[in-house]
């Protein structure tokens, strides 16, 4: 089956039952490096199917970049290059478009994403294909729900944040400025959430207001390392598309540049799920006595 598939059918050296199970860092990597081709597999498909979403996010940003004074601005500071507005334009849109699908998602093929990488980090069997297919269509009302809502934060949250800075601009207020603030790190806080999101998604059945009350809670109680694997994406998506060309970029990032800007966030939080719910779940289930009769 390839890239997409199996394998699993195949006898393999086995795992020595005296070995350590290995933990954090140690074993984030060992997933890495002997769950590669299927990394790449599962990064094509995922990228494929969310073509349109990247496609709508694409056009979101260049109606939004229209709407403000950043491009003639960054297209004035840049006279002399070689680069103008319209095409300074487009590449900010490709830049916005591909931070967003890495970032928050893509709704239902989200949710088979963080499927297969959840198994990957548990060490289950997983086939990328035939299991992502059925964990699409099985959480695909609840994904586009979720895609719909973060079109609306998206393009409000974007909006305020340009209207609360355009008015302290006016007035030198410092109102408007911590409202600026405020807006700014609720679409942090916001982005934070997403790997959890799809993760509980995919672990658990529960309505779409419980599913997003305790991603909060979660992303909040784990916020340190939340932001610093957000940072970390940031800085590789910055450096992506400062050195390379944003085209090159946005396929480099579809092909292999997912495990290491989205699969981060999907270990993480399929382990702190692990660590934190399941295991609690686990210990409160009543203990089940069997009394063996008299014959």
């Amino acid at each position: 089956m390839g890239l997409f598939g199996g394998g699993y059918d195949k006898p393999g050296k086995g795992v020595d039952k005296n070995e350590p199970k290995k933990k954090g860092f140690f074993l984030f990597f060992d997933v890495l490096i002997h769950k590669f081709s299927k990394f790449i597999g599962a990064n094509c498909l995922y990228s494929l199917v969310s073509i349109l979403w990247a496609a709508i996010l694409f056009v979101v940003g260049m109606f939004m970049l229209a709407n403000t004074g950043i491009v003639t601005s960054l297209a004035a500071a840049m006279e002399g290059t070689g680069i103008g507005e319209a095409d300074l334009q487009v590449i900010l849109a490709i830049m916005f478009a591909v931070s967003v699908f890495v970032l928050w998602g893509s709704g239902p093929a989200s949710a088979a994403y963080a499927y297969v990488n959840r198994c990957f980090t548990r060490g289950e069997p997983v086939w990328v294909a035939s299991d992502g297919k059925d964990k699409f269509k099985e959480n695909f009302k609840q994904g586009m729900i979720v895609v719909i809502i973060d079109l609306l934060v998206l393009v409000l949250g974007m909006n305020a944040v340009h209207f609360y800075y355009s008015l302290y601009a006016e007035s030198g207020s410092i109102l408007w400025m911590l409202l600026t603030y405020v807006m700014v790190l609720a679409l942090i806080i916001y982005t934070m959430m997403h790997p959890y999101l799809y993760q509980m998604m995919v672990t658990f059945e529960c309505k779409t207001g419980a599913l997003y009350k305790n991603a909060l809670i979660i992303t909040l109680a784990k916020l340190p390392g939340n932001f610093f694997l957000l940072l970390f994406d940031a800085a590789v998506l910055f450096a992506l598309f400062l050195f390379i060309n944003p085209i090159a970029a946005a396929l480099i990032i579809a092909v292999i540049g997912l495990c290491i800007t989205r699969y981060p966030g999907e270990f993480y939080a399929a382990r702190v799920i692990e660590r934190s719910i399941l295991k609690d779940m686990k210990k409160k289930q009543p203990k089940i006595e069997y009394i063996e009769e008299d014959a």
